[in-house]
């Protein structure tokens, strides 16, 4: 038998940890027996002892469980001891309220109830326009909107303001009460939900229900959701083993994963993503991660359980102070009698106000008061103070307390309506524990100090060690680019201070952080008990609950729903017997934006990292910040192209022989954007065939994104960062980036407007707004979560240049165009844009076309005239529609030439030119066999020619094109005709064709891999001309589909490209590619079985 005690021991806390007092029974059960184990030996060496307990996993995995689960007991007591000394430093600050629109403008409305009124879809909107300059986009139909009206007037919270919409008849189509201003939206993350969890509850057990340790399973687990929530409805415990590659998870809040526990377990190499909730948690390397549910079936971290531990307590301290100001106050002797005898009275005033002062002093008295307990008394506070020689008794539940003289005793109700008296708040305050020494014993701010510093670790240990303040300056010609500060508990209370007055920027890294200190910058750090160097930045409560800055005072708002927001509507408001009214309300168009995503491998497999695509969360966090009613995304199969051919017929199989970058690359160009993002483009507009360079037809708001990647003589390269002309190459799918290239194909160049377009402002100034969350109902500020107190400039900061100055030391945020950036990535993963981007967003949208069902020919558009979506004609180009009458020079055109032609095509050219001359051309009479067919004549030709149609003869001079348009009884003449193709089907599965031909045969044409997409259009067949360059389609049923390109080619030496849709449902099995009716190349098309989804506003459909 052994038994012994492992003691381990930590670097950083420099004390032996017991771990366990005995082995006894994983010896017993060992299959170590007989003198030949080394344990029974007479002589025990340490390295026998450790071999034996590697190789008893039973004994390892107890020690790696204790080893985790003792750690975080450490930093559970350390971290408590830390944040109560925060909490104590911050009490005052808790529950402070700023404002950010101090406007006082005119009022908005019309009548004796006087107001502002704001709107908010995607970012907030005033009303009517007060500032020189500014500019906003307007209301958009068919979208939630939330109201925001500030009377002039204070009007107690316990009032009610109703809030009327009519339409443009004048009708009431809606009514409803406003919410009142302590409920108008937070900040994101502001908007507190507690758990009962707390650190302890993220221990390792010693035992799971289930252990998921094999690839497949694992990957069966992150593609298969709902395979996931049901294994952990059946398992309480779960671990899984995450190997040496990426792992994305998503954890559902669902009511049957109460209180469940997931371990998380990394090899070296892992890398882990975990999605829940708005937050996203990244893991790397080797480690343990526990995730818990709580009993509402919500999920939480170790770090977020601990916060919230801080954060009660830091709320239950704000719940106990005294109200800065009163809903109604009771001071005299009448007022104070009849909530004393009136007890329903008195219950009646509780439920209806939030704070209340019972003022008693002699004269002025009543013996006893009664408060109740119950849920509509939830959350109040009421306040009693004595001056009177008489003491007065209150009565809350089943308790009583007698109040005396000079006596100031504050209750409070929790949120079941529970009433308590307030702990008694200490008046005493510790130093903070991050104030900035007002003298340092140490200033380093020289060259040589300051390199020596960053290059010798030990060194500037020995610095810190022998000073408790150190301030490090760092200047022009005085500079180092990194320093560490390494976690010692020697170091315990030192305090370095960092500050930058360099052109460049230095870093600090402490611990696993990394913090960057800019131009003009200043940082302090402290080490804390446990040797381990922190900043405010890394207290989470400081940044969390030491202000709450709302949007505006005495907002009263309310939520619109979508269907009642159209041109023409009018709000009104009522108080009592007063009434405002707001008219004049823009709405316009209800447009649209489709984007197609797929992700694209060239020479190499795709990345398979297009997060947008895949996830609906992100997809609707995109739909949030911008002004459109709807937002359609499509999936595209992921495609590997194992070859690649060229337009100028180079083929390539291994590595394209051009250099590749983010920016560069010939198949990023040619491939990426040219023939597949411009190919899905216009196959959805029917358009069959382009040169290489035509991709300006953008006639609706119809963009493809896509992430690609290639090989090239100089290795594998990520493309990314481009943006426009109906396309964006993308190196991720979140952050600005995206934003910014789509910024571009709303026609905005990079600094878009200038300091004016391009940097948020304060409410005073022009180009001010908050973003909106209308499905979580909470804004997204336009400054910067952190408080770096420092000015904002468009570019970089120089003499005479535009800034704007912090709002409450957070600096003000850039629009995308301009370098912006996120504001909480847990909350929306994209940029907001200023009202001036928004605005010509806008406008973008509105300018377009929308892919239409419900019109007779495809499309609508909006008519600002009618202030209606009207039915819309695309026009299409007109080269590869008309067939050329066959002309013998001094030959006329017969009416029965002219009828076969009519029999089979339903646009006929007559081209008249100086040797291919007809004198007469017999127009066939109109009738049904021709109703709606064209017949184009166009004479360069200096003869004329003689026009028998209608009964008629007309002359058809040099220089002249005509158009006859046969209405079924006779041939009407235009000038110009407009063609457009109208889809017979539109929002299907489609398969998408895209290749390469040479008209001249002389090139190797080429057709790729069939593209399959969730959602397109798709368009019927002609009857093609077979002299010409055409795509046949065989289908599963054997029949075949024929589609017509263009037979001129710009560049002899540049093949053309075709990009066909057909629709999925039909079964195509064949591309084949003609020309001069002769076969010059052909694919088989082999579909998946991949769901590709469709969704529309982040909505699967």
């Amino acid at each position: 038998m052994l038994i012994c005690t492992i003691c381990v021991c930590q670097n950083q806390q420099n004390n032996i940890i017991p771990v366990t007092n005995s082995f006894n029974e994983n010896i017993n059960n060992s299959t170590i027996t007989g003198a030949s184990d080394p344990l029974h030996s007479k002589t025990l060496s340490l390295y026998d002892i450790w071999q034996f307990l590697n190789d008893n996993t039973s004994i390892s995995h107890h020690l790696e469980v204790a080893l985790h689960n003792r750690k975080l007991a450490l930093e559970n007591k350390n971290e408590d001891r830390r944040y109560n000394t925060l909490l104590s430093n911050y009490r005052e600050k808790l529950g402070k309220v700023f404002y950010f629109n101090q406007n006082n403008y005119p009022s908005d409305t019309a009548g004796d109830l006087k107001g502002n009124v704001f709107y908010a879809q995607n970012s907030i909107i005033p009303a009517v326009n007060r500032i020189d300059g500014d500019i906003h986009p307007h209301l958009v139909p068919d979208r939630k909107t939330l109201i925001i009206f500030k009377p002039h007037e204070t009007i107690k919270q316990n009032e009610n303001i109703e809030v009327k919409v009519y339409n443009d008849k004048k009708e009431e189509i809606y009514s409803t009460h406003l919410l009142s201003p302590s409920q108008l939206p937070k900040i994101a993350g502001k908007k507190y939900s507690f758990t009962h969890l707390t650190p302890s509850d993220f221990n390792i057990p010693e035992a799971s229900d289930l252990y998921i340790n094999s690839s497949d399973m694992l990957e069966k687990v992150m593609a298969d959701k709902n395979y996931f929530n049901q294994i952990i409805s059946e398992n309480n415990i779960i671990q899984l083993d995450i190997g040496n590659s990426t792992s994305n998870i998503n954890l559902n809040a669902l009511k049957n994963h109460v209180n469940k526990k997931i371990i998380f377990k990394l090899d070296d190499n892992a890398k882990l993503n975990i999605k829940y909730k708005n937050k996203s948690i990244s893991r790397e390397h080797q480690q343990s991660f526990v995730m818990v549910s709580d009993a509402s079936g919500n999920w939480y971290s170790r770090d977020e359980a601990r916060l919230n531990q801080h954060l009660k307590q830091a709320l239950h301290q704000h719940k106990n102070q005294i109200p800065d100001f009163f809903d109604t106050e009771f001071s005299t002797n009448a007022d104070i009698n009849k909530i004393s005898n009136d007890t329903k009275l008195f219950h009646q005033i509780i439920s209806e106000n939030d704070a209340i002062k019972i003022a008693t002093q002699n004269c002025h008295w009543a013996k006893d008061f009664i408060i109740p307990n119950g849920r509509q008394y939830a959350n109040k506070k009421i306040l009693f103070t004595s001056k009177a020689h008489y003491n007065s008794d209150v009565i809350y539940g089943d308790n009583k307390v007698s109040i005396v003289t000079n006596d100031s005793l504050l209750f409070v109700s929790d949120q079941n309506g529970i009433w308590s008296i307030a702990e008694t708040q200490s008046n005493t305050q510790e130093n903070s524990y991050y104030d900035i020494p007002n003298s340092f014993t140490l200033k380093i701010n020289t060259n040589k100090e300051l390199l020596t510093l960053s290059r010798d670790i030990d060194y500037f240990n020995k610095i810190i060690d022998n000073n408790d303040t150190i301030h490090i300056a760092t200047r022009n010609a005085n500079w180092a680019r990194h320093f560490t500060l390494e976690n010692n508990v020697k170091f315990k209370n030192k305090k370095i201070y960092f500050s930058s007055e360099a052109d460049y920027s230095s870093h600090v890294f402490y611990g696993d952080k990394k913090l960057t200190i800019k131009t003009n910058e200043s940082q302090l750090f402290v080490c804390d008990e446990n040797g381990f160097w922190r900043t405010s930045k890394d207290e989470p409560l400081i940044n969390e609950l030491t202000e709450e800055i709302k949007y505006i005072e005495n907002g009263w708002s309310i939520s619109l729903p979508k269907h009642i927001i159209k041109p023409g509507i009018e709000l009104e408001f009522n108080y009592k017997n007063q009434k405002g009214t707001l008219a004049d309300i823009k709405v316009g168009a209800a447009s649209e934006l489709l984007l197609h995503t797929i992700d694209i491998g060239m020479l190499t497999p795709n990345k398979n990292q297009f997060a947008f695509q895949t996830d609906p969360e992100l997809q609707r966090q995109y739909y949030q910040q911008i002004p459109v009613n709807r937002m359609i995304v499509s999936s595209y199969a992921p495609v590997y192209l194992k070859e690649i051919v060229f337009p100028n017929g180079q083929y390539f199989i291994e590595r394209s022989t051009d250099e590749g970058g983010g920016h560069k690359g010939d198949m990023r160009e040619i491939i990426g954007k040219g023939l597949i993002s411009d190919g899905i483009n216009l196959a959805n507009y029917g358009v069959n065939s382009s040169s290489l360079e035509e991709n300006r037809f953008l006639p609706t708001s119809q963009i493809t994104l896509h992430h690609s990647r290639g090989r090239y003589k100089n290795g594998l390269h990520v493309h990314g960062w481009s943006g426009g002309a109906g396309k964006a190459t993308l190196s991720e799918s979140v952050d600005n980036e995206f934003s910014h290239e789509l910024g571009h194909n709303y026609r905005m160049s990079d600094y878009f407007k200038g300091f004016h377009g391009g940097v948020h402002a304060t409410a005073d100034k022009p180009n001010s707004t908050w973003g909106w969350d209308a499905d979580n109902n909470f804004f997204i500020p336009n400054f910067e979560k952190a408080q770096r107190n420092q000015t904002t400039y468009l570019k970089e900061k120089k003499e005479g240049e535009m800034a704007a100055e912090p709002f409450m030391q957070h600096s003000m945020a850039k629009d995308a165009m301009s370098g912006g950036e996120i504001y909480d990535v847990d909350y929306n993963a994209y940029t907001l844009h200023t009202p001036a981007s928004s605005e010509a967003i806008q406008q973008y949208f509105e300018n377009n076309a929308v892919f239409s069902k419900e019109s007779s020919t495809g499309y609508k558009k909006w008519d600002s005239d009618t202030q209606k979506m009207e039915d819309f004609l695309l026009p299409h180009s007109l080269k590869n529609i008309f067939i050329e009458a066959k002309i013998q020079n001094g030959h006329d055109v017969t009416e029965t030439q002219l009828i076969d032609l009519l029999n089979v095509n339903d646009h006929i050219k007559i081209n008249s030119y100086n040797a291919h001359y007809p004198p007469n051309v017999y127009i066939p009479k109109a009738d049904v066999t021709n109703i709606n067919k064209v017949i184009e004549i166009d004479c360069t030709s200096q003869l004329s020619i003689a026009l028998h149609v209608n009964d008629q003869v007309e002359t058809i001079k040099e220089n002249t094109k005509i158009y006859y348009i046969s209405n079924g009884n006779t041939w009407e003449t235009h000038s110009e005709y407009t063609y457009s193709k109208t889809p017979y089907k539109q929002g299907v599965p489609v398969v998408t064709l895209v290749g390469f031909y040479d008209t001249n045969n002389q090139l190797k044409s080429y057709i790729y891999p069939a593209l399959e997409g969730s959602y397109g259009m798709v368009y019927d067949t002609h009857t093609i001309n077979k002299t010409k360059p055409y795509i046949a389609v065989t289908l599963a049923d054997g029949t075949k589909k024929k589609y017509q390109l263009d037979e001129k080619q710009t560049n002899k030496d540049l093949m053309n490209k075709f990009h066909i849709n057909i629709e999925r449902d039909l079964n195509p099995i064949k591309a084949e590619l003609f020309i001069d009716d002769q076969l010059i190349s052909s694919r088989d098309i082999a579909l998946s079985n991949l769901s590709l989804n469709t969704m529309v506003n982040g909505i699967i459909q």
